[in-house]
């Protein structure tokens, strides 16, 4: 910038100059006109006329250095502004780049954090998922066991049904007979619907040995045999006749042992068995209850037997 300075302060020098040189020249004209001044080789000049020629020579080599110079310094100026330009330029750039930087500090600021944070989440995830698995495997040997004495409880129901089939035979023989009596009171004409009707009424009112007809005569139609064998077994056991209501309760399970009901069949079952002084299939009947239908009222108030 110091030498930017001193050329312009050069050439406004020059300039002036340039100015005053013409006037020194015509402040002394010559008084004579001899020896053609102007030519390309003057003679017979004058000492004067000479003198004169000479700094007019001097003026011109003068004026072209000074156009040179003003050349020089009108390019070294524009340079010199360009050079500011650039200048200017380059620190817009270098506060644009300082700005990023900062802006990239304080997003690489918050994406540690959020990598952190992520981390942790990924920690507590990895812990939860880990003790989920023991859980897991914890269930599965619980699950294991609990299949393992369903299976050995069915097994063990199975071989005391078929102990009891001899005793359920004679007590079906005894029932078929008197159904066939009790079918004979009712007439043709009257739907099964309307006869279900009456022994759900009948059972409501705990009118159990009418009702017992009425699920009979159903059952000899094939109406709804699951529910009214499992009715006609409820019937005999409020009627405190708990074999007859266990023959019952076991031709419902054969028919269909998904029913809504299941719960309170396998519980009247075990108090018949209980009643009966048959402790044994009265457990095996509690535990297959408490196993199957854990959740339910029954299940609750069923005792707890080795």
């Amino acid at each position: 910038m110091k030498v930017f300075l001193q050329t312009r302060t050069l050439y406004v020098l020059c300039i002036w100059g340039l100015l005053l040189i013409p006037q020194v020249i015509n402040a002394e004209p010559s008084a004579f006109d001899a020896g053609r001044f102007n030519s390309d080789s003057p003679y017979g000049l004058t000492e004067s006329e000479k003198y004169l020629l000479d700094i007019n020579k001097k003026t011109e080599e003068l004026s072209t250095e000074l156009r040179r110079l003003k050349s020089a310094v009108d390019t070294a100026i524009e340079k010199s502004d360009g050079a500011v330009s650039l200048l200017d330029g380059l620190n817009d750039k270098i506060a644009s780049i300082s700005e990023t930087i900062q802006t990239t500090d304080a997003n690489q600021t918050e994406q540690n954090e959020n990598i952190a944070k992520l981390k942790n989440d990924i920690s507590e995830l990895e812990k939860y998922i880990t003790e989920n698995r023991k859980i897991e495997l914890g269930n599965q040997e619980t699950i294991k066991s609990v299949l393992a004495e369903l299976a050995s409880m069915v097994d063990t129901l199975s071989a005391n049904y078929a102990a009891l089939d001899k005793r359920i035979a004679a007590l079906e023989n005894k029932k078929s007979q008197t159904a066939v009596t009790v079918q004979g009171q009712f007439s043709s004409n009257i739907s099964s619907e309307e006869l279900s009707k009456e022994s759900e009424k009948l059972f409501e009112n705990k009118e159990y040995a009418n009702s017992k007809k009425y699920f009979a005569e159903l059952i000899s139609r094939g109406y709804k045999p699951a529910r009214n064998n499992y009715m006609l077994g409820e019937a005999e056991y409020f009627s405190q006749n708990w074999s007859e209501a266990i023959v019952n309760y076991k031709k419902s399970v054969k028919l269909y042992d998904k029913a809504n009901y299941m719960p309170r069949l396998l519980y009247h079952t075990a108090i018949s068995f209980d009643k009966l002084g048959d402790t044994a299939n009265a457990n095996q009947f509690y535990k297959l209850l408490k196993a199957t239908y854990p959740e339910s009222k029954e299940a609750k108030a069923s005792p707890n037997r080795n």
